[in-house]
């Protein structure tokens, strides 16, 4: 009996010596601190919105508040930036990371890391009914589209512009928001014919507003998309690609998806 206890303990202590092991290593520089700050649109649901009461919400939002927790319950902190500045202020180091939709491409690379944690694809949301009949991006020539400013699918929408013009058709007008809402709202009172967004924020909207928008063009250009970190502190990206590691390993991070419906969206 003592021999079998002896035993259970071992396996125990083994067990919490793994465990101990795994867990990241926070970096130097925030050793001493309780606080990390991140910067985020905040308007990209379901990942990054405000919920009535104006507390953060959604699947980066619960995402960064784990990774804080995991690097020693840490404090969280909310520096709101349109998307258009969040780079900017990043490599300012008015935050420590970017936690928002952010697409892995390689321009962005070239001045900062990313950890991916999902994959994301876009869409094109049309009013309910569909009435210009956009079921594709040639559908947009001569089309008022809403696009949200440094988004990727502007960039897209950029250079599908070139070929309609190599086709000999007119292009489309693209209108640039700041924030998610403006751009739906002016799709809600026809201000534009569609708006260019993420699946997950088409969706989003569709679901809250089905009277109201639904899907012209159905998703494509799928892409990685991850945590914006500055390349010098590679100690932390080091530390959040191990918790995103880890989080798939323990199944937490499918629930986190599952809870989001996102799952489609999950790492390979």
């Amino acid at each position: 009996m003592h021999k079998r206890r002896a035993l259970l303990v071992a396996v125990s202590l083994g067990l919490c010596a793994q465990w101990a092991a795994a867990a990241p290593q926070v970096p130097e520089r925030l050793q001493q601190v309780d606080k990390l700050t991140y910067c985020s649109g905040m308007d990209s649901p379901p990942l990054v919105s405000f919920d009535q009461a104006q507390k953060p919400r959604g699947l980066s939002v619960d995402l960064g508040l784990e990774i804080a927790r995991r690097l020693g319950n840490k404090e969280v902190q909310w520096r709101v930036i349109p998307f258009s500045g969040l780079l900017p202020a990043l490599l300012a180091r008015q935050c420590d990371m970017i936690v928002d939709q952010l697409f892995d491409k390689p321009e962005r690379r070239e001045v900062i890391d990313i950890v991916n944690y999902m994959y994301s694809s876009q869409s094109v949301v049309v009013p309910k009914g569909n009435p210009k009949a956009i079921k594709s991006l040639d559908d947009l020539s001569g089309r008022k589209v809403a696009v949200l400013n440094g988004s990727t699918i502007k960039t897209l929408l950029d250079a599908h512009n070139a070929s309609l013009a190599q086709a000999g058709k007119a292009p489309m007008t693209l209108v640039v928001y700041n924030s998610d809402t403006d751009a739906f709202q002016a799709l809600r009172i026809r201000q534009v014919d569609a708006y260019g967004t993420t699946v997950e924020t088409a969706g989003y909207y569709a679901a809250m507003a089905p009277d109201l928008f639904q899907e012209g063009v159905p998703a494509f250009s799928r892409i990685l998309t991850g945590l914006g970190i500055r390349r010098d502190d590679a100690q932390l990206s080091a530390a959040v690609q191990q918790i995103i590691n880890d989080m798939r390993s323990d199944g937490s991070y499918a629930r986190l998806l599952s809870q989001w419906q996102v799952s489609s969206d999950t790492l390979n």
